[in-house]
């Protein structure tokens, strides 16, 4: 007799913090094979015995409870139906020849029903559009930040909906009527979004609640911020990135980005630290002020390692082997896993070794429950860092790129200095001294062939002219 157990797996996406549902089948003692429905949910919506999706019983209902109830019906009559057809699939085999992936191929299939070139998908419920872009990041599963930077995008298409039912109540996002046109001028929405904001105070006050411009959001009167190039075209490629899987996975064959040019991204030469620059901060007295001293040990720790602060947050003693530190950049861990490895210079050994004794468990967080240094929150480390360098007299005027206007202005340095400005100095300072990328990469952390490197080739020309000049 052929048995199907139900059970909720003891990993969560980043993001959402819900389980996806795991099936097992069991037919006597030759067959068994296991897979994942691609059904998401939060435990408190698992029942053990039952083996079935749990929908609470609201005595008050609310819009928000009205739609997880909707999703969570969904969700449960999806299940059942992809039960049903396990057993029904199974009936019609061959039980002494059943492939090892028949159950992946048959969940596949159900989740992911192929259609041909000209048809349109015709799945078993109609979905919202916000249905789709959620089914898309479930099934892509980014990682933690390039997750975030996709909320950010389907935050700002719910306000753009919203504010376009301002005169059409019935104008909805369908990921099989949006055209070129709509496209353009989303992108045209977003751009003005601030000023839009602006001239209808009480509209954008309802959608910001519905649709924060930032998810942290703390403000009791969130704001629309000016947007730059950059941020447009990061999320005009998200979107389009969005589109080319739905034709991919045969969900709809409408192409709206054909002939929607997007421009590149620019970036100015990376600015950072010289090594005099960061000598004098890692030597300055800052004994008066034992917290600041701290992220000041952290920041010239993560100039000597080069890694990024969502890998440094985490790291533990554990991360320190033979003398280096070793670990899977973020970034990387979900797709291709590559370990860094950065060996430990006599100023990075020093700081390890000022801390080594300390009591480091006030620096305790909710990823890191063992800190290798006594690491804040990022964003009071980047409001240190900034304090650090006014003190230490880091304050050389800078060329930077506006974000919003895309034009050069000149800043004192402590104004831009931020943990990322660590990993840039770590890069660039080893650029200075030997110009091979995958060397460089190999610790740094940065993919092969990343593009970051050829920000630093001006560096590079810099360095050469500077070797030429001493034969003068």
């Amino acid at each position: 007799m052929a048995t199907i157990t139900l059970t909720l797996s003891k990993k969560s996406d980043k993001v959402n913090h819900r389980h996806e549902i795991m099936m097992e089948f069991w037919h006597g003692q030759k067959i068994h094979q296991r897979a994942k429905t691609n059904i998401f949910i939060l435990p408190e919506h698992w029942d053990e015995k039952t083996q079935n999706i749990v929908i609470p019983n609201w005595r008050v209902m609310s819009k928000t409870r009205e739609q997880l109830t909707n999703e969570l019906q969904a969700k449960k009559e999806s299940l059942a139906a992809l039960t049903a057809l396990v057993h029904a699939s199974f009936q019609t085999l061959d039980k002494g020849n059943v492939p090892n992936d028949w159950l992946k191929k048959l969940i596949h299939d159900f989740n992911f029903p192929a259609v041909t070139a000209t048809a349109k998908p015709k799945p078993k419920q109609k979905k919202s559009f916000f249905d789709w872009f959620e089914l898309f990041l479930k099934t892509k599963n980014y990682p933690h930040g390039s997750t975030k930077s996709f909320r950010v995008l389907e935050r700002a298409l719910g306000r753009y909906q919203g504010y376009k039912r301002k005169r059409n109540k019935d104008f909805a996002l369908d990921i099989d009527t949006i055209s070129k046109e709509t496209i353009i001028d989303f992108f045209d929405y977003f751009r003005r979004e601030h000023e839009l904001a602006q001239k209808n105070p009480k509209l954008f006050e309802k959608l910001l609640r519905d649709y924060p411009a930032e998810i942290t959001q703390k403000h009791k009167s969130p704001k629309i911020t000016e947007r730059g190039d950059n941020h447009i075209v990061n999320l005009q490629k998200k979107l389009k990135r969005f589109f080319l899987w739905l034709n991919k996975e045969g969900y709809s064959t409408n192409r709206p980005f054909d002939g929607v040019e997007i421009k590149a991204e620019k970036y100015g030469t990376p600015i950072i630290l010289t090594l005099e620059e960061r000598n004098k901060i890692a030597d300055f007295d800052l004994s008066s002020k034992p917290h600041l001293e701290r992220q000041r040990d952290v920041f010239i720790f993560q100039c000597l390692i080069g890694c990024r602060v969502g890998d440094l947050l985490k790291m533990t003693p554990d991360n320190v082997v033979n003398g280096q530190i070793e670990y899977i950049p973020r970034k990387t861990k979900d797709n291709k896993p590559v370990t860094a490895e950065v060996p430990l210079n006599d100023r990075a050994t020093a700081i390890l070794e000022k801390y080594r004794n300390v009591d480091l468990s006030p620096y305790k967080s909710k990823v890191n429950s063992n800190p290798l240094l006594p690491f804040i929150s990022s964003q009071k480390y980047n409001e240190a860092i900034k304090e650090v360098f006014k003190i230490c007299g880091i304050d050389r005027m800078v060329t930077v790129l506006d974000p919003v206007s895309g034009e050069q202005t000149q800043k004192p340095f402590y104004e831009i200095a931020s943990s990322h400005l660590a990993r840039r100095t770590f890069v660039g300072l080893l650029y200075n001294q030997i110009q091979d990328p995958n060397l460089i990469s190999s610790m740094s952390g940065h993919v092969e062939g990343s593009r970051e490197f050829a920000r630093y080739r001006k560096i590079e020309r810099e360095a050469k002219k500077k070797a030429v000049d001493l034969i003068n």
